[in-house]
């Protein structure tokens, strides 16, 4: 069964700066690496990231980029580590928000029960 672990959204200060439609909401603007490649870069504003286990050893990685006009379709791949950085940011981790944090790492230990949080 799969733990479903953080979902990355933006700090309602910076929501608010960057036009969100109410606080807590909106794009923001986040580097996504998974296993050490960028998938979304600063330049590039999402709506959020979701990581949830996955099966042999890896987790599954889904960014939400932000979209202007049309829909724009979730990356999703699959990955041993997830880096999420940038301007303050909250997550939420087994129905517990926490932040907000620059910068949070998510690692897959094969033969867990799940994904382990950082301390």
């Amino acid at each position: 069964m799969a733990a479903e672990l953080p979902v990355v959204r933006p700090h309602p200060r910076h929501a608010a700066l960057a036009g969100g439609r109410r606080a807590g909401c909106g794009a923001s603007r986040l580097r996504d690496e998974a296993d050490g490649v960028t998938l979304v870069d600063l330049d590039q504003p999402v709506e959020g990231v979701r990581v949830t286990a996955g099966h042999g050893g890896l987790a599954q990685v889904e960014v939400r980029p932000a979209s202007v006009g049309a829909e724009a379709a979730p990356l999703r791949v699959r990955a041993r580590s997830v880096t999420v950085s940038g301007a303050d940011f909250r997550y939420r981790a087994d129905a517990v928000v926490a932040g907000p944090v620059r910068t949070r790492t998510w690692t897959v230990h094969p033969g867990a029960w799940g994904l382990t949080l950082p301390g």
